[in-house]
């Protein structure tokens, strides 16, 4: 996000226009804070400095539960226009293109920038921030293989993504894991476990297992009749289940040990790769441009390395849809697990 902030300011800039930058989201917009410094400032040049390689924001982030009130929004209104402010660069995810739309409903421009690591909006290839949180749970990955290695077992590990695989499945097929589970795709305990199986009368020493953390709306398996089968997953709450029971119920299933990790947040931060650097300065300025010829009420994106706009209203057209060419992919390296 430093990188797309750094590209609206300077780009904004270099067409004679002047920069506000509100902190805390749509918070920033409501001005409630005893010290204005706090809700926004003016951005020069020199404020976007030594920012390029900074992960996370320096305007910061929080979610605005009241913006989805239409009083609040007017209230948010009233505030940019007694700030002379014109038109609004919103960076974020669904939430975030949800409070601009309805500000451009009320008449005042705004576009959208994708900045969202799940990569779940379906307009455009890709989102800020998502490959570098791949390459960040790699990483882990690289390290996790080894320690599985060492102790002959199966590693579980829990990345992000509640309702969009991409980061579940583009780690796998990158740090060669066994096997993944995603939302979008189906997917039984006693395959996962049958599959463990396979892996360790092949002789292989560890195995990866990839979980995304919104896998579970997906499972076909009769969680509760399971855990009824052994001593040991009797305590298991079926309607709270965690990513460390599901490793646990994969265990007793294969007889193999089996432990689980969970990345959480250390996938949010740190240096952005290069790749999300460039995709975030061409974003930001193509929204500021758009801007500037008096097109609102979009957001932008990148289809085929060239960006593209698409009216709010149709960033989620669609349902997103699991990539079965990585599935496939992942399926065939990982033949060594397959009956």
């Amino acid at each position: 996000m430093n990188a797309a902030i750094r590209s609206v300011v300077r780009t904004a800039l270099d067409l004679d226009m002047s920069v506000v930058g509100f902190k805390r989201g749509y918070n920033g917009l409501l001005m409630r804070s005893k010290d204005q410094n706090d809700d926004f400032e003016i951005l020069t040049a020199r404020s976007v400095s030594d920012k390029i390689h900074r992960g996370g924001t320096f305007l910061m982030t929080a979610r605005c539960l009241e913006f989805l009130e239409p009083e609040t929004q007017r209230q948010a209104l009233k505030n940019l226009r007694a700030l002379g402010i014109e038109g609004l660069v919103c960076i974020g995810g669904d939430g975030t293109y949800k409070g601009a739309q309805a500000l451009n409903d009320l008449g005042f421009p705004t576009v959208g920038v994708p900045g969202t690591i799940d990569n779940d909006l379906a307009y455009t290839d890709f989102t800020i921030g998502f490959d570098t949180a791949l390459n960040t749970a790699c990483e882990c990955l690289n390290r996790i293989r080894e320690t599985s290695d060492s102790h002959e077992r199966a590693s579980m590990i829990t990345v992000m993504g509640r309702n969009c695989g991409d980061i579940a499945l583009n780690t796998a097929l990158a740090c060669g894991a066994e096997i993944v589970m995603v939302p979008e795709k189906p997917w039984s305990l006693e395959e996962v476990a049958e599959r463990v199986k396979w892996g360790v009368l092949r002789g292989k020493r560890s195995i990866l297992i990839i979980f995304a953390e919104g896998a579970l709306s997906s499972l076909t398996s009769d969680l509760a009749a399971i855990c009824a089968r052994y001593e040991n997953l009797k305590d298991i709450s079926v309607r709270h289940v965690t990513s460390s029971q599901i490793a646990m119920i994969i265990e007793a299933l294969s007889g193999h040990e089996t432990r689980s990790t969970v990345l959480g947040y250390i996938q949010r931060g740190g240096s952005p790769s290069a790749r999300d650097r460039l995709l975030a300065i061409r974003l930001g300025a193509y929204a500021v441009e758009l801007l500037h010829r008096d097109i609102s009420g979009v957001a932008v994106g990148e289809r085929g390395l060239k960006p593209v706009h698409v009216p709010f209203e149709d960033v989620q057209k669609g349902t997103h849809a699991v990539d079965e060419g990585l599935s496939q992919l992942i399926d065939v390296m990982a033949v060594m697990t397959r009956k």
